[in-house]
C-alpha cells in the first residue's frame, strides 16, 4: 500500500483496496489490518479510511464484523452486489453487460447448433418446458430461463466457454430478474420471451448455426431493452 493523494482520499483508498483484491493479494476471507495500521500505510486520517471501508461494505466487497474486524467477502457475494448497484447507478455497466452477453451467448449457440447431442437438445427443451409450465411461479420461471442458457453453453462441449458463462451466472441471473419483473410474467413480455426461446431451440434442432446466432442476438437485445426500462438506465 502507498500514501494516497489528497484530491479524493476515500476514492483512492477504495481503488487501492479493490486492486489488491483483484490481484489476489487480498483473498476472500482475509482480515484487513487494524484501522490504525491502515491509516499509517495509506497516510490518511481515520475518517477518510472509515468512509472508504463503508463504501466497500455497501458494495458487498468488505464485511465489517463488530469485535472481529473487517474481512474480504467471497467473490460471488461482491460480484452480485456490484452488479445490482451497477444496474441502479450506471447505465454504462448495463451496456457493457449487454455487449458481453451478445458476444458470448451468440457464439455459444452457434457452436451448440453444430455440436449439441440429442441428450443436450432434450435437456434444453426440458428447461423451456419448465418455463412454459411456470408462468404463475416467478422463481421457477427464472430458474428454468437461466438453466436454458447454461445448458446451451454446456452443449458447446467447450469447457472454457461454459466456465465463462457460469462465472457470470450472478450477472445473468440479475439480468433475467430485471427484464422479467413479476407482474409481467403472465403478460406480453413472458409470451415474447417464450417465443424467442422457441426460435432458439428450433434453430438448434435444425442445426442452423446462423439462425441460432441471430435468434439469440434478437433475444438478448429484446430483453436488454426491457431491462433498461425496468432500471431506468439511459
Amino acid at each position: 500500500m502507498r500514501p494516497v493523494h489528497r484530491t479524493s482520499v476515500s476514492d483512492d483508498i477504495v481503488a487501492q483496496l479493490t486492486d489488491l483484491i483483484a490481484r489476489n493479494v487480498l483473498k476472500p476471507g482475509d482480515r484487513l489490518p487494524p484501522e490504525r495500521e491502515l491509516c499509517k500505510q495509506f497516510g490518511v486520517g481515520r475518517s477518510s479510511l472509515r468512509e472508504a471501508l463503508r463504501s466497500l461494505s455497501v458494495m458487498g466487497i468488505l464485511d465489517g464484523r463488530i469485535g472481529e474486524g473487517t474481512f474480504v467477502c467471497d467473490n460471488s457475494q461482491y460480484l452480485e452486489r456490484a452488479l445490482q448497484w451497477g444496474f441502479r447507478l450506471d447505465g454504462k455497466k448495463l451496456q457493457d453487460l449487454s455487449e458481453t452477453r451478445l458476444m458470448l451467448e451468440s457464439q455459444n449457440v452457434f457452436l451448440a447448433a453444430e455440436r449439441a447431442t440429442e441428450t443436450d437438445l432434450e435437456a434444453i427443451a426440458e428447461a423451456l418446458a419448465g418455463m412454459e409450465g411456470a408462468l404463475q411461479d416467478w422463481e421457477r420461471f427464472l430458474e428454468n430461463d437461466l438453466r436454458f442458457h447454461l445448458l446451451i453453453a454446456k452443449a458447446t462441449h467447450n469447457s472454457i466457454l461454459y466456465s465463462l458463462l457460469e462465472t457470470t451466472r450472478n450477472h445473468l441471473q440479475e439480468w433475467i430478474k430485471g427484464s422479467l419483473s413479476e407482474p409481467s410474467l403472465a403478460g406480453p413480455r413472458a409470451e415474447l420471451s417464450l417465443r424467442e426461446h422457441h426460435k432458439i431451440l428450433a434453430a438448434l434442432r435444425q442445426r442452423d448455426t446462423e439462425g441460432a446466432r441471430l435468434a439469440m442476438a434478437a433475444h438478448i437485445r429484446s430483453s436488454g431493452e426491457d431491462l433498461q426500462v425496468q432500471v431506468g438506465a439511459d
